[in-house]
């Protein structure tokens, strides 16, 4: 089985950048009504002229602001995470700790309790600096439902095994829905806080499941559990880190030179994201609007930019505090990895995918890891259903962790639909013709076990060419897919306890202006993988 697809983005959007932040973005168009084309009045050679205008109009009022306003509120979070690595490096080499790191064992020992204060000191100032009006109030909250977190992890020391961790889990997930209803009815700046709380409770989860199995051999302390909780660099924007990986990077080792390239490369990145997502992709949605497909690409390409822009972000701070992400080799051999440190995303596998399954696990690698270690792990480890229901459960709890968002639920409940019947249908067909068809990347031509292997056949061969083209249409569906479900993330959030009729017909006007043709075609991969198997 391919665990491939389970996976959402932060659900951190740009409010959750302060109250400002995100002023300068407009989509063009909302509540389900058709954009304008500007153009298309104008003869061809005028609309050229126009066309080109516009982008520049777009650079000089938009790109430079939007850069200035980002930079302005990174640099102070880059700034915490280095004094934070710089002050537990110099404790590190004063009390003469071992060069290994920090052991699990030792992880509450009075001699680690300064390293645990660091984290968690520069994680709440980094919060306390970044979560705009309202500081005190909102840290206070986050220290209370963290409280209430560490309260919950105790269920540890009066049940044992897994049981004990399930709970934790339920518990957890369930009171996200509770924070939804008592407190995000009464404080418009919730969704903001979500995404932090959302971190906590990945964090609180895995380490209930990680206790439960002795890979964290003793309960953490409270210092301990707060340092974890509120490390600088994942307390604010993520990403997902195990209790293990913390301890291990208590104290950052890396070379300085490698971190400063490192943390360049990611900021250029993570500012070349928020120009096309808060500027390039509007203007292109302009030009496009005279295809209603090249305008949901376009305008889709927003969303996604934005979710590039945080994810360099968060790599840039990963960086910065010499923290690595779980499942990354400390010699990767990965080229990206090698440039630009621990990976929260791959663009490059997303914008242009293999497959659906591709697609999705490189949106969040943290996240995929989580999800494929602790929620669907557990489904297959203890057999609680087929891998088709075992993929979908994991979806459900991704969705119920995003909170009370239909937009969420319906995107990724078709999302798992359409990526299962792909990787059925590729395995099928893979199988059948013995050619490299299948939804997971190609192993290489030393590795690959199909015999009609592009990559081993070369250029000249009939089947090579049959290969990459069938290769290429699926990589073309699930583009399609990519920008149908992602553009109606443009709209405004969808509650459940709003007026259905019409909400939902605003959130799916873009799907019934292509068609539903992705839906048609999802269906239809399972249809013909029942047909032929």
């Amino acid at each position: 089985m391919d665990y491939s697809y389970y996976d959402e983005g932060y659900d951190i959007d740009y409010t959750e950048f302060g109250e400002d932040a995100g002023d300068d973005i407009d989509y063009g168009f909302h509540s389900g009504h058709k954009q304008d084309n500007l153009y298309s009045d104008a003869k061809p050679e005028a609309r050229d002229f126009l066309v080109m205008d516009r982008l520049l109009q777009n650079i000089e009022a938009c790109v430079q602001p939007s850069l200035l306003q980002v930079a302005k509120y990174v640099t102070p979070m880059l700034g915490l995470c280095l004094v934070g690595r710089l002050l537990c490096l110099l404790y590190a080499r004063k009390r003469r700790l071992p060069p290994a790191g920090v052991s699990q064992r030792d992880a509450n020992s009075i001699i680690v309790a300064p390293l645990h204060l660091i984290h968690a000191t520069t994680g709440l100032i980094l919060l306390y600096a970044t979560l705009g009006q309202r500081l005190g109030e909102r840290v206070g909250l986050l220290l209370i439902l963290s409280a209430l977190g560490y309260l919950m992890l105790q269920l540890v020391r009066v049940y044992s095994g897994r049981r004990a961790a399930t709970s934790i889990a339920v518990l957890t997930v369930g009171s996200q829905f509770l924070y939804e209803l008592a407190i995000w009815r009464q404080r418009s700046d919730w969704p903001q806080l979500r995404g932090v709380q959302m971190v906590v409770n990945m964090k609180l989860i895995s380490l209930g499941f990680d206790l439960a199995s002795g890979q964290v051999p003793r309960m953490p302390g409270p210092l301990a559990y707060l340092g974890y909780i509120y490390s600088p660099a994942t307390c604010a924007l993520g990403p997902w880190i195990s209790y293990g990986r913390y301890v291990e990077c208590l104290v950052a080792r890396g070379k300085w030179l490698t971190t400063l390239r490192q943390l360049v490369l990611n900021m250029l990145l993570c500012l070349l994201a928020v120009a096309v997502s808060n500027c390039l992709a509007h203007a292109l949605g302009e030009i496009a609007s005279g295809s209603h497909l090249l305008l949901m690409y376009t305008e889709a390409l927003g969303v996604r930019s934005s979710h590039y822009f945080v994810s360099f972000m968060a790599q840039a701070l990963l960086v910065s505090s010499g923290q690595t992400l779980d499942g990354e080799s400390k010699d990767s051999k990965e080229l990206d990895e090698r440039i630009l440190g621990p990976l929260v995303t791959r663009p490059w596998q997303i914008e242009w995918p293999r497959s659906l399954s591709v697609l999705v696990r490189s949106w969040n690698i943290p996240m995929h890891e989580w999800l494929k270690h602790y929620i669907y792990g557990g489904f297959k480890e203890h057999n609680l259903g087929h891998t088709f229901w075992a993929v979908l459960c994991t979806y459900v709890v991704s969705s119920l962790l995003h909170g009370m968002d239909l937009r969420i639920y319906m995107v990724l409940l078709f999302l798992a639909i359409f990526a299962e019947s792909e990787r059925l249908l590729r395995r099928h067909l893979a199988k059948l013709f013995d050619a490299c068809l299948a939804a997971g990347q190609c192993k290489g031509p030393d590795h690959c076990c199909f015999s009609r292997c592009p990559r081993r056949r070369g250029w000249t061969n009939s089947w090579g060419w049959l290969v990459r083209l069938t290769n290429l249409i699926f990589t073309l569906v699930a583009m399609f897919h990519l920008a149908y479900l992602g553009i109606v993330l443009l709209n405004e959030t969808l509650n459940l306890d709003g007026s259905p009729a019409g909400e939902l017909e605003s959130f799916v006007w873009h799907w019934s202006e292509a068609g539903y043709l992705s839906h048609y075609v999802g269906f239809g991969m399972f249809l013909l993988y029942l047909f032929i198997s």
